[in-house]
């Protein structure tokens, strides 16, 4: 890939002129040709070889570099350092030029970076910025997706864990099983005030992280589907029907439960008022992305793009062994 001139100038400062962004060392005074008024637009303040630079580019500059390099570009000086930086730039960017820099294939991938950035930016960034979600939109959706929007019922347990150690026989399973009835009867007993197992299950539960808060295992999908639980104890847990109600002994293969509720919360319909703000985000990014795939889709066509899928799919296979 060969670059014109034109192309390196765009991107010479980020790539071939880093060693630029400190000011000029020189302490010549500025030739007196240059002198003079700059009030006229297009003035050449300094040549380098065929190239210039001229008012209009060195104030673009100044305005530039005084709010980037405040340190830098201040002072009574700031503009004569500043023109020595960009004639130094000019002086360096033809160098590198005349050594060939312009073949390089890290300065191509820049330049590829950057204009394709720039295209980007001008062309599909205000075509997504202006799509918008009407008010109607939203409650269309919603009232398609009405289930979509309904809470599940939960239930909050509390659960006594047993767990059996590896390698129990009939006779530990036995015993571990008539303490767990034990701690169900004593349970019987519990006030109402108790939430869940209260002190039995700091007492007697293998769970160490729910213990200390009387089994305590928070808010669940009132669902036979769900993960985190043994499907032993949740099928226990969402049949029972109303706060303080016990199971009986709850026997897994690696352990015995006690569960009581302590909390229901029924399903409900969330208002579109709650949801308005998520469904708009929703359906805005939904718009969005089509509006990106029809205009890389226009742009493949325009472009007249062709991918070998067989041959992707061939590359991606395993080799076989001989």
């Amino acid at each position: 890939m060969t670059l014109s001139r034109g192309d390196l100038r765009v991107i010479s400062a980020s790539v071939l002129l880093l060693a630029l962004l400190q000011a000029s060392s020189c302490d010549h005074p500025v030739s007196q040709e240059w002198e003079g008024t700059m009030e006229e637009a297009g003035k050449v303040l300094a040549r380098v070889g065929d190239e210039a630079v001229t008012v209009d580019e060195f104030k673009e500059a100044l305005a530039r570099s005084t709010e980037k390099y405040p340190r830098i570009y201040s002072g009574e000086r700031k503009s004569e350092r500043l023109l020595r930086h960009l004639v130094d730039e000019e002086a360096l960017f033809a160098q590198a030029l005349e050594e060939g820099y312009d073949k390089n294939p890290a300065v191509a991938g820049e330049l590829r970076r950057l204009v394709v950035g720039e295209y980007l930016k001008k062309k599909l960034m205000p075509l997504l910025d202006g799509v918008k979600v009407a008010d109607e939109e939203v409650s269309k959706h919603y009232r398609e997706n009405l289930e979509r929007y309904r809470t599940h019922e939960l239930v909050r347990a509390a659960v006594i864990s047993f767990r059996i150690p590896p390698g129990t026989d009939e006779t530990g399973r036995s015993a571990l099983f008539e303490k767990a009835a034990s701690v169900l009867e004593e349970a019987r007993g519990l006030p109402g005030s108790v939430a869940g197992f209260g002190e039995l299950a700091a007492r007697h539960s293998d769970d160490s992280k729910t213990r200390a808060g009387g089994g305590d295992i928070g808010w669940i999908v009132r669902s036979s589907k769900g993960s985190g639980l043994d499907p032993n104890l949740r099928s226990e847990i969402i049949q029972l029907q109303k706060p303080g109600a016990l199971s009986a002994v709850i026997e897994t293969d690696k352990a015995f439960y006690l569960a009581k509720v302590m909390e229901l919360r029924p399903a409900r319909q969330r208002p579109l008022s709650e949801v308005r703000s998520a469904v708009r985000a929703m359906l805005l990014n939904a718009a969005r992305d089509a509006a990106q795939e029809k205009f890389y889709r226009e742009l493949r066509v325009r472009r007249k793009v062709s991918i070998n899928l067989e041959l992707l799919e061939k590359m991606e296979r395993p080799p076989v062994a001989d």
